[in-house]
Formats: structure tokens, sequence, C-alpha cells
């Protein structure tokens, strides 16, 4: 009768690398991720209207949960801006939230007649921001998996 001593040396590195591996790159993908709204954040308030910086001070990003991320436009008329509205007629005699008349603002801008006719166009901001960082993702995951690879190969979570 044969029989044969086998030893493998490095079976439980390997089986730590399969146990940490999935749990590392979690990781790097959820900061990747933040990265990324962080991103698409900056992109969007350079973009907003500037009436009164009050729309690009609203625009804020969260973690909701692990692997989730939220960026949220608070002001209420954020929707407007991005996606346009119906345009009326303002007459001139209409008051604002700021206790000015319509007519007033059009004397300050040498503006005559009986009323306004504000554009309702869209002027997207968060579209146009995701849409410019959406081209760098594939590349920031593919950052992340390399990254959260290493570090469970050099030996567990970091």
């Amino acid at each position: 009768m044969v029989s044969f001593n086998v030893q493998l040396i490095g079976v439980e590195q390997c089986k730590h690398l399969l146990i940490t591996l999935p749990k590392n790159v979690e990781k790097e993908v959820d900061k990747t991720e933040g990265k990324f709204i962080s991103f698409v954040k900056k992109s969007a308030k350079l973009r907003a209207p500037r009436f009164s910086g009050q729309l690009a001070e609203s625009i804020v990003s969260q973690q909701v949960s692990f692997g989730t991320w939220e960026l949220t436009v608070e002001s209420p008329y954020g929707w407007f801006q991005e996606h346009g509205w119906n345009a009326r007629f303002l007459p001139a005699f209409f008051g604002s939230r700021s206790g000015y008349l319509i007519s007033d603002w059009m004397q300050a801008k040498g503006k005559e007649g009986s009323g306004i006719m504000p554009s309702g166009a869209p002027h997207a901001f968060v579209t146009p921001a995701f849409e410019s960082g959406i081209s760098h993702l594939p590349s920031m995951l593919q950052e992340a998996v390399y990254t959260g690879a290493k570090k469970s190969a050099k030996g567990g979570a970091k």
C-alpha cells in the first residue's frame, strides 16, 4: 500500500481572502458612491440658476443606508427650474413674497407695461450634472473594486 502526505500551504490565507473580499469591495464601492454623489452635487450647485443663491444652497446629499445615497433639492421651486412650468401673465399690481409689487421690479429694470410674462422654459441643473458625472462612474467603480481586492489580499478589512 502506497500513501502520500500532501501539505497545502496558503489554504487559510485563501479562505480568509474569500471571506473578506466581498466586505472590502462593498465598503469601497459605498465610498465611491459617496464620491460620485458629491461630484454630482458640486456640479449641480455650479449649474443652478443664481437669482438668489438659495437654489444652489438647497442641494444636499446624504447617505440613507449602507449602499444607498440620496441627492435632494430642498428648495420648493427646484422642480420647476429643472422641468419648466406654464408661463402666465403677471399683472404689475401683483405683490411678491418680499412685499414689493411686480411694478417695483419692472421700474427697477426699466420695463414698461401692465405686467410681465416670465419664461416657463426649463433651466435644468441636476440632469446635466448627473450626465457629466455618469461618464466617470465606471472607472471610479473599477478603482473601488481594485482597492477592495487589494485590501483583502493584504490581510483584512481596514
